[in-house]
């Protein structure tokens, strides 16, 4: 890789001082903005289900016990259907608490 960057950088002052050096900052930098544009429209399409898809899926919650979420700040409690991941939602800009509860 090394002996690669060598002579393009030796062609980039040849090309520099001869042209201006527009031409060489101008692709570097396009290809800076297009490289952070693949980036965050690939962070885009990657969501939550293709993570619990990898992680093994959702599970079903088991009849015996009901699991609730509730949110210390404002009081909001979401009850828990399916688990998608070990980690706790978030509301009010925290994680919420959790809190089962054992059916007869």
């Amino acid at each position: 890789m090394i002996l690669l960057l060598i002579p393009v950088a030796l062609l980039a002052v040849i090309v520099g001082v001869n042209f201006g050096w527009q031409w060489v900052l101008a692709p570097l930098l396009g290809y800076a903005v297009f490289a952070w544009l693949m980036g965050s429209l690939r962070a885009l399409t990657v969501d939550s289900r293709d993570k619990a898809a990898i992680e093994g899926g959702p599970e079903p919650v088991s009849g015996d016990e009901r699991t609730l979420f509730w949110c210390e700040e404002c009081g909001t409690e979401v009850l828990l259907l399916v688990r998608g991941s070990a980690r706790a939602p978030s509301h009010c800009g925290q994680r919420m608490h959790e809190r089962t509860e054992i059916l007869n």
